[in-house]
């Protein structure tokens, strides 16, 4: 069995975090970020970890030291390539800084996958000079859109697929906690509304948040200040007739929720739970819970594993980077939206 080398670049919560275990007589806590993933991959192992942030290096090392012996910190991922010649690469710096660690990667003769965090960029230029580096060297770019990984939202869309409940016809998707920010965390949601859309966008039209009135481009601070990035309300028309409905609002009640609504039925789901509706009659609805299969590599858990088996057995990924390139340029319309008066933006981008 292959072990792969990997390395991890940004190493603030979702690149380091590491769970607590239990004494309950189970293995394995879930993995909440791309080190606890790796750990409960035994295929892969850890080389190097890269910041420009000592204390963040120093932290690393104390948490996974007992897991990795011979790790290597360092400032400069250039020399890590060099020095690691690593095999899997995550990149989990800010959202604004993907572009060229993602190409210098790809380029990098022993680097054969990138495990990137979402979004894929925010230019797309940016997302197509990755795109574009990766499919000619031939190397894996799996965006980190971790709900494309969770067994709720897999089994929605296996029914919707399914056609028992009907056509999908519209989607309706709120976010809402004080960091729902369209770059940062509604970029999940986005991502889930063309993950069961399955066309391509049409046109958009959107509104920001008040305050962003100058926001005519991402210029957030890597996802960290919900002030730096903005809420927004949008409709977005896809290619094959479906109609999405979106809200990202920030206030202290946390959660999200979406409704898929078919020709016969509609699944409301969340990452609380999961419904079935049914029309008995007019006034009469059925609702049942869906209890998806549960499996060995989900949600944080699958994005390393996958790679991993798609090196050695070929196939697609589940999220793989021109999927994600459709969320950005939702969220890149949504803003010329947005400055142009709230006018239908038509896509693709010029």
């Amino acid at each position: 069995m292959q072990t792969y080398k990997s390395v991890i670049i940004g190493l603030r919560g979702i690149g380091s975090n590491r769970p607590e275990e239990t004494d309950l007589p189970v293995y394995g806590a879930m993995p909440n970020s791309h080190a606890s993933a790796y750990h409960r991959c035994p295929q892969t192992e850890v080389v190097g970890v890269c910041d420009l942030d000592q204390d963040l290096l120093n932290g690393f090392k104390a948490k996974w030291g007992d897991v990795w012996s011979d790790l290597n910190l360092y400032t400069d991922y250039r020399e890590m390539f060099e020095k690691e010649q690593p095999n899997i690469v995550s990149v989990v710096t800010g959202d604004h800084l993907h572009g060229n660690i993602t190409v210098d990667a790809a380029t990098h003769p022993s680097v054969r996958a990138i495990i990137c965090e979402k979004p894929i960029a925010t230019t797309l230029e940016d997302a197509d000079r990755m795109i574009e580096a990766a499919e000619r060297e031939k190397v894996l770019l799996s965006i980190e859109h971790s709900r494309r990984w969770h067994p709720s939202f897999l089994a929605a869309r296996e029914l919707i697929r399914s056609r028992e409940i009907g056509e999908l016809k519209t989607i309706h998707c709120d976010l809402f906690s004080e960091r729902a920010m369209m770059f940062r965390n509604g970029t999940h949601m986005l991502d889930l509304i063309c993950f069961y859309a399955e066309a391509a966008p049409s046109w958009v039209v959107a509104e920001l948040e008040e305050g962003f009135e100058s926001f005519t481009e991402y210029s957030g601070d890597g996802g960290h200040d919900p002030a730096t990035d903005p809420g927004t309300s949008a409709y977005i028309r896809f290619e094959n007739g479906v109609r999405a409905y979106f809200n990202c609002t920030k206030m202290t009640f946390p959660g999200s929720q979406m409704y898929l609504t078919c020709d016969k039925g509609r699944i409301e789901i969340s990452d609380r739970e999961t419904i079935l509706v049914r029309a008995d009659g007019h006034r009469v609805w059925s609702r049942q819970t869906m209890v998806p299969v549960s499996y060995m590599h989900q949600f944080q858990a699958g994005f390393v594993p996958e790679v991993v088996d798609k090196l050695e057995n070929g196939g697609d990924l589940v999220s793989p980077p021109r999927e994600a390139r459709k969320t950005l340029e939702i969220m890149l319309g949504i803003l010329k939206s947005h400055h142009a008066g709230n006018q239908r933006v038509d896509f693709p981008l010029e």
